[in-house]
């Protein structure tokens, strides 16, 4: 079964990085952030806690990649040449106002941030495929940050780099308005139930954005 006509928003991509204004040294120099190099520091920061910031191949992977980013007399640097400090301070200090929140104040935060999803999820969740409206699955581009894995991964710490619209190939009626933005490839393909496309930076394995399980179409196909 094929559709016949397809329109959707395209797909929400995490919100941008704002800079914190964080520190860092390097062999005891200080070293000016760019906003990727500064969020690449706070997610390391945010990780300071966990079993992963102690594992010497999570270390290492991050090391490798945040030195990609860096002035050419830093390439060869160790994560023990790295003094992440003010970084760990102001995710101390985040993590402290978030404990002194009132029931009350949490209780705000929870019900905008509901109210935010809800909007978002009115723009993206949904497409018209053949004339009627379906949900949409997953609709938002993994955020940046580092790489878990699964137990013993061989790339846990490298870095996520964030999805741009270049990044991404829609899949959309030819007749369909393409979404706002600088979209990498725009396609028809008739045959296909996904909306959006795009491949992993680090495991070169595509991610694809599907109509949800509801959908009347991709019912009907998997009966078949």
């Amino acid at each position: 079964m094929k559709w016949k006509t397809l329109q959707h928003n395209g797909i929400l991509f995490p919100p941008a990085f704002e800079t914190q204004g964080i520190k860092l040294k390097i062999k005891g120099e200080n070293v000016p952030l760019s906003l990727d190099q500064e969020e690449m520091v706070y997610q390391w920061a945010k990780k300071k806690d966990t079993p992963y910031a102690q594992d010497k191949v999570f270390q290492k992977n991050f090391t490798l990649d945040f030195a990609k980013t860096l002035d050419s007399k830093f390439k060869k640097i160790s994560y023990e040449d790295i003094d992440f400090s003010d970084a760990y301070k102001l995710v101390d200090k985040e993590k402290d106002l978030k404990e002194m929140m009132t029931k009350e104040e949490k209780k705000d935060l929870a019900a905008k941030r509901k109210e935010l999803r809800e909007q978002l999820k009115e723009k993206y969740g949904k497409a018209i495929m053949d004339g009627g409206e379906v949900e949409v699955g997953n609709y938002m581009a993994e955020p940046p940050g580092i790489f878990i894995g699964r137990g013993e991964h061989p790339l846990r710490g490298r870095w996520k780099p964030r999805v741009t619209a270049k990044d991404v190939t829609l899949n959309l009626g030819k007749e369909a308005k393409a979404p706002e933005g600088n979209w990498g490839k725009i396609v028809h393909d008739k045959d296909s139930m996904w909306l959006a496309s795009w491949l992993d930076y680090l495991t070169q394995k595509r991610k694809y954005v599907w109509l949800a399980d509801t959908a009347g179409l991709k019912q009907d196909r998997d009966k078949e």
